[in-house]
């Protein structure tokens, strides 16, 4: 069904046929609408007929993955996230939610509004983010914790929140004056994991960093001021080529300049 389609079917099956409706920009997992509802505007999100799997958990159902989101974003601590979030029990299930404040960094990067040395300010902010988010331990209670899954080689002592789609695409900013720009809140928690913290950098590490070698000193100097730790870097290198090898084979990117990165990375390791 076409999108806008199932978009009106959605605002029906919620009470309201007539509610104003607007594209907002796609991930590639879901499709996202501004709609008008009696508490306000807020974002109608429902999986794309076309989603990428769940890298983690291929066999995933798409309405498991939003029911995760849900919970995930209540154990979210120092770090502002969409608020109001409901999932609804629709055909297909939906949720809506807040909208926060600013534009994505991947739209600012596109649009060449991001030069190299405010993209290291900003990965920065970005280091201290994270921070922020793996500062929620797991639970140790099992029926807390099962509120989200673990990644295979979880130690439940010491395991984090993780985002595991953490990239310029989930990251919204707006200006700033002392820095130019300031996080302004995470969104898409739909692949949330209990986990180490290295597996959550992989994704800036094979999307940013592989172009911008020098935003990621600034990143983990962010991290490191924030949380008072660090990241073992050779597991986050590790993790970051199994990833890249498996993106070369199931979803090699459209940019030239980034698969050729990508095949020297893999190459000298």
């Amino acid at each position: 069904m076409d999108p806008v389609a199932t978009a009106r079917s959605l605002c029906a099956q919620l009470g309201v046929p007539n509610a104003p409706l607007a594209r907002a920009r796609d991930g590639r997992e879901h499709h996202l609408f501004r709609v008008t509802l009696p508490q306000g505007e807020r974002l109608l999100k429902f999986a794309r007929a076309d989603c990428l799997p769940d890298p983690y958990d291929p066999q995933r159902k798409p309405a498991d993955r939003l029911r995760a989101e849900a919970r995930a974003i209540g154990f979210v601590r120092e770090v502002e996230v969409p608020t109001d979030y409901q999932i609804h029990e629709t055909t297909p299930l939906c949720s809506t939610l807040g909208i926060l404040p600013g534009t994505t960094a991947e739209i600012l990067l596109e649009d060449k509004r991001l030069d190299e040395s405010t993209l290291v300010t900003l990965c920065v902010q970005l280091g201290r983010t994270l921070a922020g988010i793996h500062g929620r331990r797991r639970p140790l209670v099992p029926e807390d914790a099962a509120a989200l899954p673990d990644l295979p080689d979880v130690d439940p002592m010491n395991a984090r929140l993780l985002h595991l789609d953490f990239h310029l695409g989930n990251v919204l900013i707006r200006p700033s004056i002392s820095t130019g720009y300031a996080v302004s809140g995470v969104v898409d928690w739909t692949c949330a994991r209990w986990g180490p913290p290295e597996a959550d950098l992989v994704e800036l590490q094979v999307s940013v960093f592989a172009l911008n070698p020098r935003a990621r000193d600034g990143f983990i100097a962010g991290y490191r001021k924030f949380a008072g730790r660090t990241f073992d870097l050779k597991d986050v290198e590790r993790r970051a080529t199994l990833e890249i090898q498996r993106r070369l084979v199931d979803d090699p990117p459209s940019d030239p300049v980034l698969a050729r990165r990508w095949k020297d990375w893999v190459e000298t390791r």
